[in-house]
C-alpha cells in the first residue's frame, strides 16, 4: 500500500487537515477551554454511542477483516475533513454574500455550502480508502461501515468545535452553554455525519469496486447515494420556522431520515446475508467447511437457539463468532488472492 501514490495523497491529507484544523481552532480553545472540558464527556459519549451503533448494524461482523481500512476512513474524517472544511465553508460564505447579500447568507449559507463541502471532502476520504482497500471492500457492508466510521470521525471533531465556539457567542459563558450543546448535538446525532455518510459510502464503494457492473451502473449508484446523504445534510441545516413548532420540524426530519436509512439498511443486511450464504455454500462444496453448523450463524436468532438447543453457553457463542469471522475471510481472501481454494488453506483462517 504504501507503494501507491494515492497512500501518500491520503497522508498529506490528513497532515494538511489536521494542521488547518488547529491552525483555525487553537485560538478558540485558549479562550474557551473551560467550556471544551465540560463539553468533552458528551463528544466522548458520541464517539462510544454511535460507534457502537455502527458495529451493532454489522449483523455478520464483516468489519472484522477490513478493521485497518475502517480506522482510516475514521482518521481521514477527524483530521483531514473539518479543518479543510471549515476553511472551504468560510471561502464559500464570502461567495454567498457577495452572490446574494448578507440577510441570504445568514440563513441559507449553511444548508447551501455545509452539504457541498462537507460531503465532498469525507466522500473523497471514502474515495480513497475504498480504493486502497478495494481488493476487501466490494458490499453494500463494507461502504456502509467505511462510510459510517468516516462520517463518525468528522462528526466527534465537529462537536468537539461546537464546545470550543460555545462560549464565544455568549455575552457571560457558563458551564450550562457547553452542557447544552453536547446534549443537543449527542440527542440529534443519531442523523448526522455518521448517517449521511454511511449512505455515500454504499454507492463509493460500489463506484470503486464493482468492475463486474457496467459503467452506467456504477454511476447511477454512486450517484443516488452520495445525493442521499447532500440531500439529508441540506434538509438538516435549512433554515427552522421562526413560527408554529420547530421541534417538531426537527423530528420530522429525524424520522424521515431514520425511516429512508432504515429501508435501505435492511436491503444491505439481505445482501449480506445472502453473499454469506453462498460463501458458505461454496465452502460446503469445496469441503472446506461442514454443512451444518455454519447454517445456524445467519441471524443473532439463530445463534442464541443454537447456543440454548446445546445448552453449552459462552463456549458456542464464542465459537459461532469464530466461524463467522471465519466465513468473512474465506469469501474475502477466495474473492481477492485464491488462496483458500483447498480445505488446508481455508482452515488455516481460523488460526491456531
Amino acid at each position: 500500500m504504501s507503494r501507491s501514490p494515492v497512500f501518500w495523497v491520503y497522508c498529506l491529507a490528513l497532515v494538511t487537515g489536521a494542521a488547518g484544523l488547529l491552525i483555525q481552532l487553537l485560538p478558540v480553545l485558549l479562550l474557551t477551554w473551560r467550556d471544551s472540558l465540560v463539553g468533552a464527556p458528551f463528544v466522548l459519549a458520541t464517539f462510544l454511542v454511535f460507534g457502537a451503533l455502527i458495529l451493532h448494524l454489522d449483523r455478520l461482523r464483516a468489519h472484522h477483516w477490513i478493521w485497518s481500512a475502517l480506522l482510516m476512513g475514521f482518521a481521514w474524517g477527524a483530521l483531514a475533513g473539518p479543518g479543510i472544511a471549515m476553511w472551504a465553508n468560510d471561502h464559500n460564505l464570502a461567495v454567498i454574500k457577495n452572490l446574494a447579500g448578507d440577510a441570504f447568507a445568514i440563513n441559507w449559507q449553511a444548508a447551501i455550502s455545509a452539504p457541498i463541502a462537507e460531503e465532498a471532502i469525507k466522500g473523497l476520504g471514502v474515495f480513497t480508502v475504498a480504493w486502497l482497500w478495494r481488493s476487501r471492500l466490494w458490499r453494500p457492508i463494507h461502504g456502509l461501515l467505511l462510510g459510517g466510521c468516516t462520517g463518525l470521525g468528522f462528526q466527534v471533531v465537529e462537536n468537539a468545535t461546537y464546545e470550543a465556539n460555545v462560549g464565544l457567542g455568549a455575552a457571560q459563558p457558563s458551564a450550562a452553554d457547553a452542557i447544552l450543546v453536547g446534549a443537543v448535538r449527542l440527542l440529534t446525532g443519531l442523523t448526522s455525519h455518521w448517517m449521511l455518510t454511511a449512505l455515500a459510502g454504499i454507492g463509493i464503494v460500489a463506484a470503486v469496486a464493482r468492475a463486474d457492473w457496467p459503467m452506467g451502473k456504477r454511476v447511477r449508484v454512486f450517484t443516488l447515494f452520495y445525493l442521499l446523504g447532500v440531500f439529508f445534510h441540506f434538509l438538516w441545516d435549512s433554515p427552522q420556522p421562526r413560527e408554529g413548532y420547530p421541534l417538531g420540524i426537527v423530528a420530522l426530519r429525524m424520522t424521515a431520515a431514520v425511516l429512508i436509512f432504515a429501508v435501505i439498511y435492511a436491503a444491505v443486511v439481505r445482501d449480506e446475508r445472502r453473499w454469506f450464504l453462498a460463501t458458505v455454500a461454496t465452502a460446503v462444496a469445496r469441503g472446506a467447511a461442514p454443512a451444518e453448523e455454519p447454517a445456524t450463524l445467519l441471524t443473532r436468532r439463530s445463534r442464541r437457539r443454537a447456543r440454548h438447543e446445546a445448552a453449552t453457553g459462552l463456549d458456542l457463542r464464542r465459537r459461532q463468532i469464530r466461524l463467522i469471522d471465519w466465513v468473512q475471510g474465506y469469501g474475502t481472501y477466495l474473492r481477492a488472492t485464491g488462496r483458500v481454494d483447498t480445505p488446508a488453506n481455508a482452515m488455516r483462517l481460523l488460526g491456531p
